[in-house]
């Protein structure tokens, strides 16, 4: 939805931008940081406390990098074949 304060729309305010590009870079560093926190044992509420977000959040970021890591041990799995018989070696 958007709203306008006279002819100019709401996200249009500087307020709104500050907000949006703050929220952003706080999404960005959940998802940069969190997976390194799980790599080194972490659980989620102790990443949740550590980062200073909800364990929800954090779940979140826990489920689609558990995916992605999946994701990419199936794509080495499935190349393994491939470069045998290229003829690479271990």
């Amino acid at each position: 939805m958007d709203y306008n304060i006279g002819t100019v729309s709401f996200k249009d305010t500087k307020i709104y931008q500050e907000a949006f590009e703050e929220g952003r870079l706080e999404g960005l560093r959940l998802v940069q940081t969190a997976p390194h926190l799980f790599d080194l044992g972490l659980t989620i509420e102790q990443v949740a406390e550590e980062l200073g977000f909800t364990i929800n959040q954090v779940q979140k970021v826990k489920l689609y990098h558990d995916a992605m890591q999946k994701g990419e041990d199936r794509a080495k799995l499935k190349l393994i074949p491939t470069l045998l018989k290229l003829g690479v070696t271990v």
